[in-house]
C-alpha cells in the first residue's frame, strides 16, 4: 500500500512537471524530454552532422592557407655542407559563409488550447529544426555556389580528382575492389591517418556486407567444442577501419521530372537533333532522370524545357547529347527564383536554352513567375562533373552513389566554418531564436551562417552509378 502511494505521488509530480511552464520548473513536456529525444533523433537520421568539424569564425569570409607543395625532398648532404633553405608552397584561399535560415510561428490560440497536452511552439521549433538540418545536409552534399549564389559548394561540386561514373544504368559490384580503390587513392594522398567515412545507402551497405566473405567471426562455445568459425553474415559497420554511414540520399529517388520541350527561333542553338533528360535534387538526393526527350532545332534557335515544380527541390540537373542514350551533365539549375535582395519569389519551372545544349554550361534563362533576377550560373558544371551520367534504372533498380568523405580539417573536406553567434544546436552550427510576438503569433527563427571549407579535395572520392542488384 505504501509503495502504491509513493508511485502515485511520483506520477503526479511527473504530470505537474510535464504541464508546468514556470521558470526553473524544467519546462513543459517538449522542452524537457521530447526536445532531447527529437534532437538526438535528428543526429541519428543525419549522422553527417556528427562527423563534420564546425569551426567558429567571426567574419563573412573564412580565410585559410591551402598547402599545394611540400618543401623540397633530398635532405642528405655532407657534414660540413651549407644547408639550403626550402619552403612549402601555399595558396591563399577563402570560402564565403552563406545564410541558411527559416522562420516559423505558432498562434497563441493553438498554444493555449494545446498546453495541457503539448507545447505547440516548442514542437513546431523542433519540426523546423529537423527541416533545417536536412537543408544543411543537402547543401553539404549537393550545394553549388555557381548555380545558386546564395548557396555554398558541397561535396558534389568539390570532388573532382577522384570522380568515377560507372556505365549508364549502373553496375553491380561483384567484390569490394571499388572500396579498396577509394581508400587506396586516399592513402596515396597522405590521408591514411585522417578521419573519414564511407557514405552509402543502407541497401548498398547490405550488399557490401554480403560481399565480405573472407572474414570469419569467432564465437565462444561453453562446451567442449571450443570456438566455432562463422563465415560473414553480419552488418558491416566499418571497412578497413573506416566507418560506414548508411544515408538515404546516396541513392536515386524514384520521383521523375516530367519534361516538355519546345523549339523556337531567337537564339544561337545550332541546327540538329538534341536528346535531353532532367533530374531533380531534393533532400532525398538526386532523382532518376526523366524520360529522354528529343527536339530538332533549326539554326539560330532556342530550346525551352518545362516541368512542374517539384516540392522540396534544391536544384535541377540537365543532361544532354546529340546522340540518343549518351547524355552527359550540361547544366545545374537553381530550383528557386529570387529578387535582388535574395528573397524567394517563386519556384523555377523550366529553362530557355539559347546556345548549344549538348555542351557543358550552355547559356540559359530560368522560367518562373513574378519579378525575379536571372541568376548567373557560369561554370556551375565543372570539368569533372561534365562526365556525370544521368541516373537510369535497370530492371527497376535505381543507381546509387558511394562517397569516401575525408574529414580532415586541413587536407580534406571536413571543416565547416560558421559565424552565427549564440549557436545552441549541433556544436554551434544552428541557432534557435525566439522573435518578438506579433499580433497573435509567437514567431521564431532558426539560422546558420556556414559553408563547407574545400581545404583539399583529392583525398575524397565519389563513385556514381553503382547498383545493389
Amino acid at each position: 500500500m505504501a509503495v502504491s502511494q509513493v508511485m502515485k505521488e511520483q506520477r503526479k509530480a511527473l504530470i505537474r512537471k510535464a504541464l508546468d511552464t514556470a521558470t526553473n520548473s524544467g519546462g513543459v513536456l517538449i522542452p524537457e524530454h521530447l526536445e532531447q529525444i527529437i534532437t538526438n533523433t535528428v543526429v541519428k537520421l543525419s549522422p553527417e552532422m556528427s562527423v563534420i568539424q564546425p569551426e567558429f569564425d567571426n567574419q563573412k569570409y573564412h580565410d585559410f592557407n591551402r598547402l599545394i607543395k611540400l618543401p623540397r625532398a633530398g635532405g642528405f648532404m655532407g657534414e660540413g655542407a651549407v644547408t639550403p633553405t626550402s619552403q612549402g608552397a601555399y595558396e591563399r584561399a577563402s570560402v564565403e559563409l552563406k545564410v541558411l535560415r527559416r522562420k516559423g510561428a505558432v498562434t497563441n490560440f493553438l498554444q493555449d488550447t494545446s498546453k495541457k497536452f503539448i507545447d505547440a511552439s516548442a514542437a513546431e521549433m523542433e519540426n523546423h529544426l529537423q527541416a533545417h538540418v536536412y537543408d544543411i545536409i543537402n547543401a553539404l552534399k549537393f550545394g553549388n555556389a555557381k548555380a545558386n549564389k546564395y548557396a555554398f559548394d558541397g561535396l558534389d561540386a568539390t570532388i573532382k580528382s577522384n570522380r568515377v561514373n560507372m556505365a549508364r544504368g549502373g553496375e553491380v559490384p561483384t567484390d569490394l575492389s571499388f572500396l579498396d580503390e577509394m581508400i587506396d587513392a586516399n592513402i596515396r594522398k597522405n590521408g591514411s591517418a585522417h578521419n573519414k567515412c564511407l557514405m552509402m545507402t543502407p541497401e548498398m551497405q547490405s550488399l557490401v556486407s554480403r560481399l565480405l566473405t573472407n572474414v570469419r567471426l569467432m564465437q565462444g562455445n561453453a562446451g567442449s567444442l571450443g570456438n566455432v568459425e562463422i563465415n560473414g553474415g553480419w552488418r558491416l559497420m566499418t571497412y578497413r577501419d573506416i566507418p560506414i554511414l548508411p544515408v538515404a540520399d546516396m541513392g536515386a529517388t524514384e520521383e521523375e521530372v516530367m519534361v516538355t520541350v519546345a523549339a523556337a527561333t531567337g537564339g544561337a542553338v545550332p541546327a540538329g537533333e538534341y536528346h535531353i533528360q532532367v533530374s531533380v535534387v531534393t533532400n532525398g538526393g538526386e532523382s532518376l532522370a526523366s524520360d529522354e526527350v528529343d527536339i530538332a532545332s533549326a539554326a539560330n534557335g532556342k530550346i525551352t524545357l518545362s516541368w512542374a515544380a517539384v516540392e522540396g527541390a534544391s536544384y535541377y540537373r540537365i543532361y544532354a547529347s546529340k546522340t540518343a542514350g549518351a547524355e552527359r551533365l550540361v547544366a545545374i539549375v537553381p530550383a528557386q527564383a529570387y529578387d535582388g535582395t535574395g528573397t524567394y519569389v517563386s519556384d523555377v519551372t523550366g529553362v530557355e536554352i539559347t546556345t548549344d545544349p549538348s555542351v557543358a554550361n550552355p547559356t540559359f534563362n530560368i522560367v518562373a513567375t513574378g519579378t525575379f533576377v536571372q541568376p548567373n550560373v557560369t561554370g556551375a558544371v565543372n570539368e569533372a562533373m561534365a562526365n556525370d551520367l544521368p541516373y537510369v534504372a535497370t530492371g527497376g533498380v535505381v543507381p546509387e552513389t558511394v562517397v569516401l568523405w575525408d574529414l580532415d580539417k586541413y587536407q580534406g573536406l571536413g571543416k565547416v566554418p560558421y559565424t552565427n553567434v549564440g549557436g545552441d544546436k549541433f556544436n554551434g552550427l544552428v541557432t534557435m531564436t525566439p522573435l518578438a510576438i506579433t499580433d497573435d503569433n509567437i514567431p521564431f527563427m532558426i539560422k546558420s551562417y556556414l559553408a563547407l571549407c574545400d581545404s583539399f579535395e583529392a583525398t575524397s572520392y565519389m563513385v556514381r552509378g553503382l547498383r545493389r542488384k
